[in-house]
């Protein structure tokens, strides 16, 4: 019961925007032409999605989302873990992984540009920076967060080396690490838009580009809507998957001491 309670208070807030978008465009507050109202906007992102451009379009940021997302997944952790728990290698490495952080990656574009082409591994790379090093900094914020008491009480226990790794240090950075994944990912998606819109012919970001450049509002917006459902729906289901595997981790964890 109390599931379905916050299932459906979820979907309070966009139902009430939707009312309230319809009814300023009703009162004229909100002109067609330029914000078209949901009961036009529906029927139009309808007949975009039966016509299949859309769908073209969805399928090519979907291909590069996932290549930028996984590329980024695996070495940001092993370095994440790696810098958490190598006080040496983190005073090497932090400084450069600091200064990649502040900096806009989208803003690389064009000495990615001039070093690959304009090319579809252009794109993907740009994509990739800006998850590789938010994944890498959670990683290792959660190793670092590690309260030394549980990495003792392994140690009682008899976990060391690969042992204390696998069923103490991991579980417990486990949480921020998923953390990482889903600011990762979000932020995978606004750059892959982001790339697209400087540098692509397909896409979600190349489509909303040409909608803009024509005033074509009805497109324009279906865009914005395709894009923010993706968006919650990856995220969503990132989380969902983590929900499930921290109790999976805890019964490891549990097992081990037992």
């Amino acid at each position: 019961m109390a599931r379905q309670h916050r299932s459906s208070l979820a979907f309070i807030s966009p139902v009430i925007a939707v009312v309230v978008w319809e009814l300023l465009a009703l009162a004229g507050v909100l002109r067609a032409n330029y914000v078209p109202p949901p009961s036009q906007l529906g029927p139009h992102l309808v007949g975009l999605l039966a016509g299949g451009e859309l769908w073209r379009h969805l399928g090519v940021t979907l291909y590069r989302l996932s290549l930028s997302f996984l590329f980024a997944l695996i070495p940001a952790v092993l370095l994440g873990l790696g810098l958490g728990m190598s006080r040496s290698l983190r005073l090497a490495l932090e400084p450069i992984l600091n200064s990649l952080y502040a900096i806009p990656k989208i803003a690389l574009l064009p000495l990615v540009m001039l070093v690959l082409g304009v090319n579809e591994r252009t794109l993907i790379f740009t994509s990739t920076l800006t998850s590789f090093v938010q994944m890498t900094v959670s990683t290792t914020g959660g190793v670092l967060a590690v309260d030394r008491s549980i990495l003792e009480a392994g140690k009682n226990y008899g976990a060391t080396g690969w042992r204390l790794f696998r069923y103490v240090l991991f579980p417990s950075a486990l949480p921020d690490i998923f953390t990482g994944m889903r600011i990762g990912l979000g932020l995978t998606l606004v750059l892959v838009i982001a790339v697209e819109l400087t540098a692509a012919q397909e896409g979600l970001g190349a489509f909303l580009w040409t909608a803009g450049q024509t005033f074509a509002a009805k497109d324009m917006f279906s865009a914005f809507i395709v894009i923010g459902s993706l968006g919650w729906i990856l995220t969503y289901g990132l989380e969902r998957i983590g929900r499930r595997l921290m109790p999976w981790q805890q019964r490891s964890s549990a097992a081990m001491f037992s």
